[in-house]
């Protein structure tokens, strides 16, 4: 393939990135790191009293007008069945076009009441959704295939915004016993019951987002976990399917655990993962490896994810109660 015409496949690929990204929701390696914005039923199911959690993702960096970075964080806690908490997530263009969701939730476990080691759970989470862009910000009419956003900007679409309700829900079935070795997990969620607006003449919605999770976590003698999991979603015609396996080493006689694993997102990239955890601090780390054509370009093709949890457990709930591990 010459220069120009790889030029040329670039830019028509970027362009159907895209048309993509205007019809999808972020998406995250470590989704596991990433637990309101993977299930709203997940709002609360920790091992303490209350969680505190973000997540930077980084995408695209070899590509002057395609790059775009992506922040999460979420605030939640338990009280006995109930669960509540706050998220917001935003990704924001090198063109200055930022989608941000904000939603408060709340969970309640209905099996939690009885000693139950089989939790049901079902969450719901309400909030708003907007689109905006800053100053400068590139239009698409800017852009032209093959070569990027060089055409001169003709629209005046600068510091606008449009803000839409938008509502959640999900389901959680785990084993939260202590006594098996084998603890399975699944759920299920369904995101923008409401579909929200997506362009700013209001011509346009964001598609519901359907997804599916779950997973088993097996717990052996020798202070190692292992957890193989799969997530599976599908906004309209778009797909993000995850599949993997952790482990985590607690080390002996001390406060500290270090976490590994490898990930495979269909037709997409290969992503390995590092961990450690101390005390009530858990942090990781994801880099995509791009097993498509686009993986020819170089280094900065791929994405970068940073996760740092924290979670107070000073009043330790019952022993017996294992949380899900994504």
């Amino acid at each position: 393939m010459t220069k120009k015409s790889l030029i040329l496949f670039l830019g028509l690929a970027l362009g159907a990135l895209s048309v993509d990204l205007n019809a999808q929701d972020a998406h995250f390696s470590q989704y596991f790191s990433s637990p309101l914005y993977t299930n709203p039923a997940l709002i609360g199911q920790i091992n303490g009293d209350f969680r505190l959690n973000m997540l930077y993702r980084s995408q695209w960096n070899a590509f002057k007008n395609a790059a775009f970075q992506t922040g999460s964080f979420s605030a939640d806690g338990r009280f006995g069945r109930f669960g509540l908490g706050v998220s917001a997530v935003d990704q924001v263009s090198v063109d200055r076009f930022d989608r941000l969701s904000f939603n408060v939730g709340g969970s309640y476990d209905l099996s939690m009441a009885y000693n139950n080691a089989h939790h049901l759970v079902f969450g719901v989470q309400a909030g708003v959704y907007s689109i905006s862009t800053g100053k400068n910000s590139t239009q698409p009419d800017q852009y032209v295939d093959g070569f990027g956003a060089i055409g001169a900007n003709t629209e005046e679409l600068n510091n606008l915004s449009v803000l839409s309700p938008d509502v959640n829900f999900g389901l959680l079935w785990f084993n939260g016993s202590s006594k098996l070795r084998w603890t399975p997990f699944a759920g299920a969620a369904v995101y923008h019951l409401l579909q929200p607006y997506d362009s700013f003449d209001k011509s346009k919605k964001l598609p519901m987002r359907f997804l599916v999770h779950g997973g088993v976590r097996y717990r052996t003698n020798s202070n190692i976990d292992f957890t193989p999991n799969v997530m599976i979603s599908m906004q309209e015609t778009h797909y993000n399917a995850i599949a993997g396996c952790n482990a985590s080493y607690q080390l002996i006689d001390t406060y500290t655990s270090l976490e590994g694993g490898l990930s495979y997102r269909l037709d997409d990239a290969i992503v390995p993962y590092l961990g450690i955890g101390y005390k009530d601090f858990a942090f990781g780390v994801t880099y995509d490896v791009n097993m498509t054509s686009l993986s020819k370009v170089g280094p900065r093709k791929n994405a970068l994810e940073f996760s740092l949890t924290y979670v107070s457990s000073r009043n330790s709930v019952k022993k017996q109660f294992i949380c899900p591990r994504l």
